[in-house]
């Protein structure tokens, strides 16, 4: 089977003969997480794999999560053990293969009067948090009084703060963690493309599935992929899948709403990440670099799954339990620099609301052959993975067999150690002098790239030529992610690759023409599709800054 050596859009044509010549012993339909995790999971099973996404790689719900690699703490109140001890397992194989991506952060837990949590149910809970999720003995959780709660963090409402538990979590780049593991799924040998979408089934005689019918919404064509099993990994769209296999019964999807709002570092100066609880809900308070983000709310959510708006209500809401926490910090609409909203898939069961139903993944089969999987999170994707290649094993009637991506590091994480990284961020520094970059410059790249960082810089050395430095870079960026990481739009990469367009609205704006006429020139855009590119990328950047007005139907 040939195929394209490198992962990049400039070899689409040579990637679509690959779905078209062969038989596959998996396709999966859906880029995100879960689907790149099934299709890393297949290929290193020794399986022929193709993965297919109607958009780009973690273009729904695997790049609007709170980006975090937790271990569960919020779902001890719904008694979910099982989940808080898989996840808090996963969390840590997750760091080791993705050293550059997933990083531990301090939690600061506060007790507030009137919530549910008190010292003693706060101190059983880390505890139990602790020993399920097998925490190290030097990351294991602290207490803390009043007293030194306040000295920790002195924004906090000394009216109501009783005390504190504080506890190691791990922060990562949701969209940058997905594309590194589609990166190695292909690297392996997996056929993968983006905006290719499963237009319909292709069936037996007998009305099993033999295939799939995809649309290129790169170059209008039509193709088909042929396999073995079909795996439905279409996250919140799941059911819009199986609606094209059969009318759906039994399970269904419920879509649960989040939203995150931006502020600059200054306006929010939080002294470590704090979860914290108001009225019952659970919100987070992340810094990350030079900016803090807050959220999430969580509501019933029932509009338009491809254009989430973030509602004036939810922000206001927001607003209001930070008001709450940190009384001497005064924020309004006005100080917020970004925001973005996503949609979680649940499954759907009577009589519960989207904060009392379980994470827990499941997997489903119609009498076609479809296999869906739903549900599930961030953290515990490798263990969807390997539960639905034993779900196929099973099926084959072979012996079911553990995954063998605990030990595989994601492309770009050749690492040992954190001091394996920031050994590599002094040998780029000295070894890439003439790019005037600021060691914090490098340090960011490496964040982003990892141990590809150094084919980046390389890339950009090659556009010496460019005076402005910023546009030197971001037009470097580009190409580099043109080249090695499937981006064909501008959303592709001031969103999904770069996350600019979450954290740094201002670069954005300031590059967007040079990076457009970059794009255009790589691609061959038409001037009418230059001019669709941009008009798009200028209503993400109004979007992330407007909010609709309207009431949010809370559970």
């Amino acid at each position: 089977m040939k195929q394209s050596s490198s992962f990049s859009i400039l070899e689409r044509e040579q990637t679509i003969s690959c779905l078209r010549e062969e038989v596959f012993d998996v396709i999966v339909i859906g880029g995100g997480i879960t689907g790149s995790g099934i299709a890393l999971d297949a290929i290193s099973r020794g399986l022929k794999v193709a993965m297919v996404d109607r958009k780009d790689f973690a273009s729904g719900t695997s790049s609007r999560s709170g980006k975090l690699i937790h271990g569960g703490l919020k779902y001890l109140q719904n008694y979910d053990f099982s989940v808080v001890k898989e996840t808090g397992s996963e969390r840590e194989i997750v760091y080791n293969n993705a050293l550059h991506l997933v990083y531990p952060i301090k939690m600061n837990f506060p007790l507030i009067k009137k919530e549910s949590y008190n010292l003693f149910t706060l101190k059983v809970g880390l505890t139990l948090y602790d020993r399920l999720a097998g925490v190290k003995k030097d990351e294991r959780h602290k207490i803390y009084g009043k007293k030194k709660t306040l000295q920790n963090e002195p924004l906090f409402n000394e009216n109501t703060v009783k005390g504190s538990g504080v506890y190691v979590e791990y922060r990562t780049d949701d969209s940058r963690l997905t594309m590194e593991v589609a990166k190695t799924a292909s690297a392996k040998g997996a056929v993968i493309i983006n905006y290719a979408e499963m237009t319909e089934f292709l069936k037996s005689e007998e009305g099993k599935l033999s295939g799939i019918l995809v649309k290129d919404h790169i170059n209008g064509t039509t193709f088909s992929i042929y396999g073995k099993h079909i795996v439905n990994a279409a996250g919140p769209w799941v059911d819009i899948v199986r609606k094209k296999d059969r009318p759906i019964s039994g399970k269904y999807m419920i879509l649960a709403k989040g939203i995150h709002i931006v502020f600059d570092r200054e306006a929010l100066p939080v002294q470590s990440s704090i979860y914290f609880q108001h009225k019952g809900r659970m919100i987070a308070v992340i810094p990350v670099g030079n900016r803090t983000y807050v959220g999430s709310t969580e509501s019933l959510y029932e509009e338009d799954m491809d254009d989430i708006q973030v509602n004036l209500s939810e922000v206001n809401y927001l607003l209001g339990c930070l008001k709450d926490m940190f009384p001497s910090i005064q924020l309004s609409v006005d100080d917020i620099l970004s925001s973005w909203a996503g949609i979680r898939p649940l499954i759907g069961e009577n009589g519960k609301s989207p904060a009392e139903l379980s994470r827990h993944d499941e997997i489903f089969e119609s009498d076609s052959g479809l296999i869906t999987i739903a549900g599930g999170k961030l953290t515990g994707y490798r263990k969807m993975a390997e539960r639905v290649m034993q779900y196929i094993q099973k099926k084959n009637n072979q012996a079911q067999t553990p995954s063998k991506t605990d030990q595989l590091k994601l492309t770009g994480s050749h690492f040992y150690s954190e001091r394996d990284l920031l050994n590599y961020v002094d040998t780029l520094s000295r070894q890439y002098q003439n790019l005037g970059l600021t060691d914090e410059e490098i340090n960011r790249y490496v964040f982003r790239y990892g141990s590809n960082t150094e084919i980046l810089l390389a890339t950009i050395s090659s556009f010496q030529h460019i005076t402005d430095k910023e546009q030197r870079n971001i037009v470097g960026e580009l190409t580099y992610t043109v080249n090695h990481e499937m981006v064909s739009s501008l959303s592709d990469f001031y969103d999904r690759r770069t996350s600019y367009l979450l954290f740094d609205l201002e670069k954005v704006k300031r590059t967007l023409d040079v990076v457009t006429t970059e794009l255009a020139t790589i691609l061959n855009w038409t001037e009418e599709k230059t001019l669709e590119e941009k008009r798009f990328m200028q209503y993400l950047i109004n979007k992330a800054l407007s909010f609709k007005e309207g009431v949010t139907k809370r559970d």
